[in-house]
């Protein structure tokens, strides 16, 4: 149903008519290759954030990729980070359709596993059909800076290398059980993904015309943990729990890099945040590692933001504490911070939301700040307890 005009004299409540999708030789308007060419449009449409947090936003690269085993990939989409996602679109008529499209899709990224940088580059080319095609300009664009551009093929070549992807199967009515696939995905432990089946429904408003797009993710995870390709747990699919903490592509692509960094600050991190899981603290993983707390309301609130090199950065905490006007008990929560590290300070700028807690100009080391866990700790639980009584309504 949609609303229309609400509160209005001309309020209106209107029945959206389902719309089937069907397979391409049915001649109908809304058929796979329909799907494919919407997803290489509008990447956007796809659930990624449920599934993988840190391959957003997706940027197309190229339909119809063609593979060593003679197939063809039908969206691939890759991230500034040099994330990858294969797309696969189906339509389902029995459930033994619905494993032989999983079967595929597995040996699809089986065989992007085994491509260099430089040949996905060049069959990238070939399926645009654009023989100069720069994959690093095509996902980043030209103007950016050329040392980016090595880091960028370093992360593509080391995602290919060890098959981590994120593997996604679009159609209609998945319904399979996840045990059922479980199976399939035992015979390709040489890879390292995240695999995703959503469901896409389409919803047509009658006077208007216009179609509505309806994506849910169906089975939300399965992966193969494997290190240089060597497999070091069986493979399972499970349906995740909203309680569920599973390892995300994302997260380990981030604690990696870290670890670059210092080889010892993923796990003391780690240790830290399952620690502070009791003060109802979470990790919020994208390209960084945003530390969160989530008030009863449901409210997020910043603890700090993790960077690629381990620095942790407190003007985030002031920017989520200002919607309800306590800015001043997120800088005293940053006073705490400072106080914990011999040599910190707090560089105050103009706007009360931009102060940071530094170590000399950098912002703070948070493997500094981990020295000083028990009083970090002791920051968040009166910081947090702070935020809770602000957020009772007076006379509550």
């Amino acid at each position: 149903m949609v609303v229309s005009g609400l509160g209005g004299a001309d309020e209106r409540c209107t029945a959206l008519e389902a719309l089937p999708l069907k397979i391409d030789k049915e001649g109908a308007r809304y058929s796979e290759q329909w799907l494919q060419e919407l997803i290489q449009r509008f990447p956007a449409l796809l659930p990624v954030d449920e599934v993988e947090p840190g391959l957003v936003p997706l940027v197309p690269v190229c339909m119809e990729l063609p593979l060593t085993s003679g197939g063809f990939a039908d969206n691939i989409l890759m991230t500034r980070a040099g994330g990858l996602v294969l797309v696969e679109t189906k339509l389902w008529r029995n459930p033994q359709a619905r494993r032989e499209v999983l079967g595929q899709v597995l040996e699809y990224a089986k065989d992007l596993a085994g491509f260099t940088y430089e040949e996905l580059q060049r069959r990238v080319a070939q399926a645009r059909k654009e023989p100069k095609t720069s994959l690093f300009n095509l996902v980043c664009g030209s103007e950016v800076a050329a040392d980016e551009e090595a880091r960028f093929i370093d992360s593509v070549s080391r995602n290919l290398r060890l098959g981590r992807f994120l593997l996604m199967i679009a159609g209609d009515g998945i319904q399979e059980n996840a045990e059922q696939l479980a199976a399939f995905v035992q015979r390709h432990l040489g890879l390292h993904f995240t695999l995703a089946m959503v469901e896409i429904s389409l919803w047509r408003e009658p006077t208007t015309g216009s179609v509505f797009v309806q994506p849910k993710v169906q089975i939300e995870r399965a992966v193969v943990r494997l290190e240089e390709g060597v497999a070091l747990q069986p493979s399972r699919i499970t349906p995740a729990p909203a309680s569920a903490k599973p390892t995300t592509l994302s997260g380990e692509s981030y604690y990696e890099t870290l670890a670059q960094t210092d080889p010892s600050l993923p796990q003391r991190l780690q240790s830290f945040l399952a620690e502070a899981e009791q003060l109802g603290v979470f990790p919020d993983i994208r390209r960084n590692l945003s530390i969160k707390w989530r008030s009863p309301e449901g409210r997020d609130f910043q603890l700090g933001v993790v960077d690629l090199l381990g620095r942790l950065g407190t003007d985030y905490v002031h920017a989520t504490a200002q919607p309800i006007g306590r800015v001043d008990l997120s800088h005293a929560y940053e006073a705490r911070l400072v106080a914990a590290v011999p040599g910190a300070s707090v560089l105050k700028t103009p706007t009360e939301v931009g102060w940071r807690a530094v170590l000399g100009k950098e912002n703070l080391p948070v493997a500094k700040l981990l020295d000083h866990k028990d009083a970090w700790l002791g920051a968040i639980e009166d910081y947090t307890a702070a935020l809770a009584k602000a957020l009772v309504p007076a006379g509550g």
